[in-house]
């Protein structure tokens, strides 16, 4: 391989091409390389503008998800909860009664005095 280098035959095809090659070899003209020029600028700044677009988009996009929606007026914490509206369950367990000594007040408990005013 290192013979193929050196052989003056391939030098001088290699002499011979790039002397066809400078004598046909001509400058644009101006006007062309300008126009060239004109044409990537505007692409550029096309593609520049499109991506801008394309992340406001996303950006809008992606702030009107993060907005929570309006859930509907908040109702008072009491306990225990209301049934929900169209609710039918009953909690499960037996169900508490209510007796006489249930609704004194205050509360009173055996072996204790209330003061009443």
């Amino acid at each position: 391989m290192h013979d193929d280098i050196d052989d003056p035959s391939l030098r001088n095809l290699f002499r011979a091409a790039a002397d066809h090659g400078r004598r046909h070899a001509a400058p644009l003209p101006v006007a062309q390389v300008v126009e060239r020029g004109r044409r990537s600028h505007r692409r550029r700044v096309t593609l520049a503008l499109v991506t801008a677009s394309a992340v406001a988009a996303l950006g809008v996009v992606t702030a009107v998800g993060l907005v929570p929606a309006d859930p509907g007026p908040t109702l008072p914490a009491t306990s225990p909860s209301p049934p929900q509206p169209g609710s039918t369950t009953t909690p499960p367990g037996p169900r508490p009664t209510e007796t006489e000594a249930d609704r004194s007040f205050p509360p009173t408990t055996p072996g204790t005095t209330t003061l009443h005013s």
